[in-house]
């Protein structure tokens, strides 16, 4: 018999994790691979990675790794499958798959309907420090209250730590800092010790 777990999930199906940003390049991309990543070579869990944009990243990255064509439908790298361009379609087959975990990276939030944020079990929200960022249309601001309200994990890759540190003392909700990564497709210690914390 399936277990419920924490938001719903039924242990036994796939655990559903979007990533999304306050803005563009603030790491949604970078952060859902390293997850994968650490969840398929420490955990040895089974996952799926989907790419909710129209950024075209998993096309470009899969071919390089990979060798394919950049009009593949699934790249296999280090054990994830990466699916380029994805949409509803492709996780309805995904949750019929034997995936335990499926990474689902929506770009910035406003490119999606926030309706398919709610069917995942945990959201991870990236956001900047980076001075050029935190004033872009979109970053100011808007994301604050749709993270602290749905119980989104708010982190940052990019920009002062002291700006970070400044945030947390005074505004809501509290922002974590996602370790440097030169490469998404190597985990390190540090990477280990951090996505234990928050998978």
């Amino acid at each position: 018999m399936a277990r419920i777990h924490k938001k719903n999930h039924v242990v036994g199906e796939p655990r559903i994790i979007g990533v999304t940003g306050a803005g563009r390049a603030t790491g949604t991309t970078h952060l859902c691979v390293l997850a994968a990543n650490y969840l398929c070579s420490a955990c040895g869990r089974r996952t799926a990675v989907l790419e909710w944009n129209s950024h075209g990243d998993f096309a470009r990255f899969g071919s390089v790794c990979t060798g394919l064509s950049a009009q593949e439908n699934c790249y296999t790298i280090q054990e994830a499958d990466f699916y380029p361009g994805s949409a509803g379609g492709v996780l309805a087959e995904c949750l019929h798959r034997d995936y335990e975990e499926i990474l689902i990276d929506f770009g910035s939030l406003g490119e999606q309907d926030g309706q398919e944020l709610l069917r995942c079990h945990r959201v991870f929200l990236t956001v900047s420090f980076s001075e050029w960022q935190m004033e872009a249309p979109g970053m100011k601001q808007a994301w604050e209250e749709r993270a602290e309200k749905n119980g989104w994990l708010c982190m940052a890759a990019f920009g002062s730590e002291q700006s970070r540190n400044r945030w947390n003392k005074r505004r809501r909700p509290t922002v974590r800092r996602i370790p440097l990564s030169a490469d998404a497709f190597t985990v390190t210690r540090q990477t280990m010790e951090f996505m234990k914390t928050i998978l």
